[in-house]
């Protein structure tokens, strides 16, 4: 991708600062569901630690945005950047349970105005007819964040210890925090956002697959994945003469998302040439079909292969959904994220209950299919695209 564009480079750096800023809350993902018993945790607690950031943006999604039109937000993701780097040193320092709670709370906070901020810079510099691969890079280079902490953390866990890793991603996050504020002065936008945006009402067909999005592949799958190979496969596996446990394991799957996720612009440029209805309900199918084949698997080999369809099919639906949400404007972005979380937040919920409950592994994955067959049908009955054909031709 050119960079001399500073419309370009701002898509970059906003991308770059989010995916800094998730390195210790991913890394959770990866260790929690395997060792929590180290910590001192039980079960339950673990779902409301891996949910709690997700319950409270319900809340915080709409004050972010409401924020952003009282006070400048390059301050604000400023603040917002630094505090969620601060917060990685409160996880790994503090084992209480809730400490660990007020600071996953805090992080809720932090990435509803980090998050709000960055769609809105994308959008704000991005050309209409080329609004999905615009968001496709921003999906694939702030995505990179949530890989390196689920397989970064994992490993750093097994080889340095749960402590010294969270404090070493604390750096790195606070290193990275003025490439935010670089971003949003590095150029003129090509439009603002405006009071138009708060008139347009909501896409429901948006929201509802927004809350399946991130109930199945945000909530559902990533917290207890590390419980289910740990039920499969309790001594982890032997793999060309290399041991590899638990967490390792789970973070290299987690982590495996990224051979998709760097394809975010191609899935982006296919919203914008056949659509949002069309290439959504095509994603959701294919998630669906993968965890299908999920639960009925019965070697490593198969649910590695599974998996790593879903997340080529989330990844998918990601993108889609963003550059339908980002259409919209701020209001609407605001509005698809709170659904989104809200389907975050109850992801892990259900996800460990379940497994609380006794019933089978496979069960999650069939609850997530159920759920991402419904999705599908619903996009490609009922969903809508506002995104408007521009006759500018520049591209990323």
């Amino acid at each position: 991708m050119n960079g001399s564009s500073p419309r370009r480079r701002a898509v970059v750096f906003v991308s770059l600062a989010t995916a800094s800023s998730l390195l210790g809350d991913q890394m959770l993902y990866a260790v929690l569901p395997s060792h929590y018993g180290e910590l001192g945790l039980e079960p339950y607690q673990v779902g409301v630690l891996l949910s709690a950031n997700r319950i409270v943006r319900l809340l915080s999604n709409h004050f972010a945005e409401r924020a952003c039109r009282w006070w400048s937000p390059s301050v604000l993701l400023t603040l917002s950047l630094a505090a969620g780097a601060g917060l990685n040193v409160a996880y790994g320092l503090f084992a209480a349970f809730p400490i660990l709670l007020s600071a996953r709370i805090l992080w809720g906070v932090c990435w509803s105005f980090i998050r709000q901020i960055g769609m809105m810079t994308v959008v704000d510099h991005a050309v209409d007819s080329h609004l999905g691969r615009y968001m496709g890079y921003y999906s694939a280079i702030s995505r990179m964040g949530s890989i390196s902490g689920n397989l970064l953390g994992a490993v750093g866990h097994d080889l340095i210890g749960f402590t010294a890793t969270l404090l070493l991603f604390a750096l790195l996050s606070g290193v990275m925090v003025p490439l935010g504020l670089l971003a949003r002065r590095l150029s003129p936008p090509l439009r603002q956002s405006t009071a138009d945006d708060t008139a347009r009402r909501p896409n429901r067909a948006l929201l509802m697959c927004g809350f399946v999005s991130g109930a199945v592949g945000q909530g559902l799958l990533a917290s207890t994945l590390g419980a289910v190979i740990a039920t499969r496969q309790p001594g982890g596996i032997d793999f060309h003469g290399f041991s590899l446990g638990v967490a390792t394991l789970t973070g290299l799957l987690l982590s495996s998302r990224w051979l998709t996720d760097l394809s975010a612009p191609v899935f982006g440029a296919s919203v914008d040439r056949w659509g949002g209805r069309q290439m959504g309900a095509t994603y959701f199918l294919l998630g669906a079909i993968a965890l299908f084949a999920a639960a009925f698997s019965s070697s490593v080999a198969g649910l590695v292969g599974s998996v790593l369809l879903f997340y080529a099919s989330a990844a998918g639906v990601g993108v889609v959904l963003h550059s339908m949400a980002g259409a919209g404007g701020s209001r609407q972005i605001a509005r698809y994220v709170t659904a989104s979380d809200l389907g975050s937040a109850a992801g892990p919920n259900i996800g460990w209950l379940v497994l609380q409950a006794g019933v089978a592994v496979h069960g999650v994955f069939l609850i997530g299919a159920g759920l991402y067959l419904l999705a599908g049908c619903t996009a490609a009955i009922a969903i809508t695209s506002r995104m408007v054909p521009s006759s500018e031709s520049e591209v990323l």
